[in-house]
């Protein structure tokens, strides 16, 4: 019988030491991987406001169902079945955050409680939450005629919302001023404008109209956006212009919504390109192109907003 060597007890330490840490490294690594995964998930198209909680962009999770789906099927005999299974996940994640955009402007309301808002505001605030519920159904409709299966989803409870969803570390009207300068202004006239773009390329009927929809009802979003910063403004116009002119600082490190999210690249490459251009999809080099320049529109109408606070903090 061979005789077992034994490790000296040093060697021994040095090797579950090494063990450990490598595990540790791995970990760390494991981590800023998912970490990275996950800031390209929270990317992606998407046409209405972001849900904040806590200052992280958040939505539903899916689930089989079709207590949100409402809204004609799209024209899918043209299509074949990777391009199909492309359009349904960028619709269903078009849903995912057009329901999230639903609590958004309930945010937004119950915020405009707390600072006195108009009513004008209030009535805009609670019309584009209904509006964005329409959305949610069109974009679940869609999914779901584009699905091969033709499977239908919902949203699953988002029971994070009652963690916090409106604590603030400062004061709310700022928030809505900065919130409706990046999130409003700038990201909900975008949103506009690309599906402005995208409906003048679709040549599916039913896709098309949607498309036209959402272009003038976030359109709409937006100008309530501009009014409500404007209306910030004359409520306190040396704070809120501190506060505007530092985030306007920052409005180029804001980012934008891709085509569509990291976790769908396999299905896109897979997709035929001329079909999704057909129904209603643009290439991401497309949609950064409208980015930049709805950029340029958006400081140019914050400088005229901004020239008007300065007649009001001099008044």
């Amino acid at each position: 019988m061979k005789e077992l060597k034994e490790e000296p007890i040093e060697q021994t330490k040095m090797s579950t030491i090494g063990t450990i840490i490598s595990g540790f490294i791995w970990a760390i690594v494991g981590v800023v991987v998912a970490g990275i995964a996950g800031f390209f998930l929270l990317m992606g198209a998407a046409w209405g406001r972001p849900l904040r909680v806590k200052g992280k962009q958040v939505h539903a999770e899916l689930q089989k169902g079709n207590s949100w789906t409402r809204g004609e099927m799209p024209d899918t005999t043209d299509l074949d079945v990777a391009t199909r299974d492309a359009l349904e996940a960028l619709w269903l994640h078009d849903a995912q955050k057009e329901h999230a955009s639903v609590p958004a402007f309930s945010r937004i309301s119950w915020l405009l409680t707390a600072v006195g808002a108009p009513a004008d505001l209030m009535e805009w605030s609670h019309r584009a939450a209904i509006e964005e519920i329409e959305h949610t159904q069109l974009c679940f409709a869609l999914a779901q005629g584009y699905s091969n299966s033709g499977q239908s989803y919902t949203v699953k409870p988002m029971p994070n919302l009652l963690d916090g969803g409106l604590d603030l570390k400062e004061n709310a009207l700022l928030v809505l001023a900065k919130e409706s300068l990046t999130d409003g202004c700038q990201l909900e006239d975008y949103n506009a404008d690309v599906a402005a773009a995208c409906a003048e390329i679709c040549k599916d009927r039913v896709t098309r109209n949607v498309l036209k929809q959402i272009t003038l009802e976030e359109r709409s979003h937006a100008e309530f956006s501009w009014k409500l910063l404007q209306w910030t403004l004359e409520q306190n116009p040396q704070e809120v212009r501190t506060a505007i002119e530092k985030c306007y600082k920052n409005l180029e490190k804001y980012k934008r919504p891709t085509a569509y999210s990291w976790d769908k690249q396999r299905l896109m490459k897979k997709a035929d390109a001329q079909q999704l251009l057909n129904h209603g999809r643009l290439p991401d080099e497309k949609w950064a192109e409208i980015w930049d320049k709805r950029m340029v529109r958006t400081k140019e109408r914050l400088n005229e907003l901004l020239e008007y606070s300065t007649s009001l903090k001099s008044a």
